[in-house]
């Protein structure tokens, strides 16, 4: 028989008002929700890829980044970058070392949306468990939320795309697990399982920053004796040791291979030197650019993609102080607020694209606080007569289903679902999406194909911009990019060492292209040592030959 966990006594660390038994677990179950989610999400990618012709840009560049660790001129770990949080492409290397028999892993980032599938699937799996133990509900109503979560719009696409969001996800519900465990039953096993997701979580996204600083607050801010407040410390210091370690372990990886220990956050790469060119800007950025409350009400509008999470929300701060103070509400209450902090900063300071993915965690964040809400009602429901507990369950399950019916209305309204809206809806009415924005690679195809028939040309490309050519192209080794050891050097001396240079237009981000900013007139042909070969009017790239009066 499994082992019981162990529930806290009145005296105990976590002190919980209404301690909660655990309902009755089948672990084949959560096994079966896993695996059909995992499914679901493979089947939905290779639709997305084989029928739609969607790639989703970001994701396909991660991918890109696992195959110059591999395949580059110089093989190395450091070759993932030092910008993006590293942990996607760390998971998807073993699928890029099947390229030379399955280029499609690459390609067509098929090994991002394995990957994304796989998390998705965990995703599945630790809401079932917290949804069994730490927020017990009747089974019929666990599995509808469970199922309202994996069958979402929004929570198929990103496990089908290859996309960090979902990974993210994957961390936070990693993270509610152990922590709420951990303040139901004192486990410190579970406790550190909620660490060590946290710090996979700052792998995925820097959003796990500001989300576990707010989760310590809830060991720091709560009541107790001396004792039982030193002992909560004490707890604190074991959840935030794995990403304090992970942190540092960062940002001494940057200083010694960048030389800048926050290379992550102010290199000429960085999100902060993206959006300074203005590419991403918009009315609704521009409107909350240093406005504070404009700032907040454009990520509070997202909230509607799980909208039960607004009572939720209300509900449990409730119960995250004074003496009807529930641990576990105050984790969901910090922890809704943690995962949209950064968000909101970043908006203040106009430094953030306005697109739905940044807000995905309104839906499990929705789920869990929904789950809370009637978790903590239904124990009133006991002395109703039949007559009114019909209704509060018909209302019950009408208000967790129309969560999942609001995302479907927000990816309608054209402020809300950029990019996805588009996304989703060629999806559901077939429409190929080969020629358009969505598919990184649909600019670049005749590039690729003079690069490919002229395999004896050595071309310098900054990744950053020149990714899609570059994993497109039959022979990564023709050329020089960014990870490579002499690129810079060969940047600025490149006679005798390449044949050209591939240079993207100066405009939006491309403008920090390595190529633009150490040769600004190169675009225009104001560099006399170069000559263009050829310009590719559909993709805004130029060739030019290195001549021998080059540096």
């Amino acid at each position: 028989m499994p082992r019981p966990e162990r529930v806290a006594a009145p005296n105990d660390l976590t002190h919980p008002q209404q301690p909660v038994a655990p309902g009755p677990r089948r672990p084949n179950e959560a096994w079966w929700l896993t695996g059909a989610s995992f499914v679901v999400y493979v089947l939905a990618a290779l639709y997305l890829i084989d029928k739609i012709h969607f790639i989703a840009g970001d994701a396909a560049s991660r991918v890109a980044n696992a195959y110059y660790v591999l395949f580059s001129h110089n093989p190395h770990l450091g070759a993932i970058g030092f910008v993006w949080n590293p942990l996607p492409s760390i998971l998807e290397l073993p699928l890029v070392a099947l390229h030379p028999w399955i280029p499609q892993v690459v390609t067509e980032a098929f090994a991002g949306s394995a990957i994304s599938a796989m998390m998705g699937a965990l995703s599945v799996y630790h809401l079932d468990r917290i949804l069994t133990t730490s927020i017990p509900l009747p089974r019929p109503l666990r599995l509808m939320m469970v199922l309202a979560f994996a069958f979402n719009p929004l929570i198929i696409l990103y496990g089908a795309n290859g996309m960090s969001d979902i990974m993210w996800v994957a961390c936070i519900l990693g993270t509610y697990s152990g922590l709420l465990a951990f303040f139901q039953t004192g486990s410190l096993r579970r406790l550190i399982s909620g660490a060590l997701w946290l710090a996979a979580g700052f792998g995925m996204r820097y959003e796990a920053i500001p989300f576990g600083f707010l989760l310590l607050l809830v060991f720091v801010l709560g009541r107790g004796t001396p004792s039982t407040m030193t002992r909560r410390r004490g707890a604190a210091i074991i959840f935030a040791a794995p990403i304090v370690f992970a942190g540092g372990v960062w940002m001494y990886f940057n200083w010694l291979i960048m030389k800048n220990p926050l290379y992550f956050l102010n290199s000429s790469y960085s999100n902060l030197a993206q959006t300074a060119t203005g590419a991403y800007l918009t009315p609704a950025v521009a409107a909350a650019d240093h406005h504070l409350w404009e700032s907040l009400l454009s990520v509070l509008r997202f909230g509607v993609f799980y909208w039960p999470i607004y009572i939720g929300l209300a509900f449990a701060l409730r119960y995250s102080v004074g003496r009807h103070r529930d641990d576990r509400a105050a984790v969901l209450v910090m922890g809704t607020i943690g995962c949209e902090l950064l968000e909101w900063a970043l908006l203040y300071k106009g430094s953030l694209g306005e697109w739905d993915r940044y807000f995905l965690e309104f839906i499990p964040n929705g789920i869990l606080l929904t789950a809370y809400l009637i978790s903590k009602t239904r124990s009133h429901w006991s002395g109703w007569s039949k007559m009114w507990k019909v209704p509060a369950a018909t209302i019950t399950m009408a208000m967790v289903l129309s969560g999942s019916a609001g995302t479907v209305w927000a990816l309608q309204y054209p402020s809300l679902n950029a990019p996805d809206g588009t996304v989703i809806d060629a999806a559901y009415h077939q429409q190929s999406l080969e020629d358009s924005g969505n598919n990184p690679f649909w600019h670049t195809r005749d590039v690729v194909n003079y690069v490919n028939r002229h395999p004896h040309m050595t071309i310098l490309a900054d990744t950053f911009i020149d990714w899609p050519v570059i994993i497109q192209a039959k022979h990564l080794n023709q050329f020089i990019i960014t990870s490579d050891y002499d690129f810079n050097s060969i940047l600025f001396n490149p006679r005798g060492r390449v044949s050209a240079f591939l240079v993207p237009k100066p405009s939006g981000v491309a403008q920090l292209d390595a190529i633009n900013r150490a040769w600004p007139g190169l675009w225009a042909g104001r560099v006399p040592w170069a000559k263009l070969i050829k310009q590719f009017p559909n993709s805004q790239y130029r060739l030019y030959e290195i001549l021998p009066s080059a540096p």
